[in-house]
């Protein structure tokens, strides 16, 4: 009866601490973290997946800052790395990366951007067309008047700025029929047949014409699966050869240019303040 006894505690003590065990074991024992809260966990985790780790802590606060602004607006959780991810992503610097994630989040405790009183939603790129674009001439976003176009021009030096690629005309076609389909699209006459009929003033593709019909330069490029809507076309050997420049969509926090202005000295707040105009940064109430 004894060693029951004995046995049904054990159990009781395991299962009581299994939770914290587990937490440890996923934050490495930080103690900022175990027993921290959910929200701190959540902010890590999307940080982690959403920004080098190897960026300057400034840059990274920015980006904690804007993740858990995000978080804190979206009905649907963000997707995060779980400790696997980190460790593969990582490899040996897992513990030193985690610390200076866990770190940026640590010091914007509570911190999220607002404009007129409203939780903002906090478009960020990784590089822009050495500047960031204005809203207003983006369809769909001209609502958001803190994204304005400032100059970026260190993000011609980010790894991956310039794309050049080729696709051949019937592959190229395939994709345009399904953005166009009430046009006959004639693979031999491309790329000529395909009008880039706007751009916005940081030379983002805002629209496309073929025959009558028009799309925007966002769904061509989620289309063809291009890294930016800046994008140009033009014939080689036979080929449509498609040139890129810039990485993402170019609204908002450029990630490489504040890590550069944070080389240079930039604090976190002064990096929100240069990409989002006009908004606070304030505690989450």
């Amino acid at each position: 009866m004894r060693e029951k006894v004995k046995l049904y505690v054990r159990a009781a003590i395991l299962i009581l601490f299994i939770p914290w065990l587990l937490t440890v074991y996923l934050w490495g024992g930080d103690s900022r973290f175990s027993g921290g809260s959910g929200e701190d966990e959540q902010v890590v985790s999307v940080l982690a997946a959403e920004i080098p780790a190897d960026y300057d802590l400034e840059c990274l606060k920015a980006q904690a800052v804007i993740a858990r602004t995000n978080l804190s607006r979206e009905e649907e959780d963000e997707e995060g790395w779980d400790e696997a991810a980190m460790r593969e992503a990582w490899g040996e610097a897992y513990e030193k990366n985690l610390d200076k994630i866990q770190t940026a989040v640590s010091e914007t405790e509570g911190l999220v951007l607002t404009y007129e009183g409203e939780l903002i939603p906090a478009a960020y790129h990784r590089a822009s067309n050495e500047k960031t674009r204005n809203a207003a001439e983006v369809p769909g976003q001209e609502a958001y008047t803190w994204l304005q176009s400032v100059p970026s021009e260190e993000d011609i030096l980010a790894e991956g700025f310039l794309y050049v690629g080729y696709m051949e005309k019937e592959e190229f076609a395939a994709v345009l029929a399904e953005l166009f389909p009430d046009e006959e699209i004639a693979a031999d006459a491309l790329p000529g047949t395909l009008i880039i009929a706007e751009r916005d003033s940081a030379d983002y593709v805002t629209q496309v014409q073929y025959g009558e019909t028009i799309v925007n330069g966002e769904a061509v490029r989620s289309a063809l699966g291009l890294q930016s809507s800046c994008f140009y076309f033009s014939e080689l050997e036979g080929k449509i050869r498609i040139v890129t420049k810039g990485i993402g969509h170019g609204l908002g926090f450029s990630q490489y240019g504040a890590e550069r202005m944070a080389e240079q000295g930039a604090v976190y707040t002064e990096l929100l303040s240069y990409y989002y105009q006009g908004v606070k940064i304030e505690k989450l109430q």
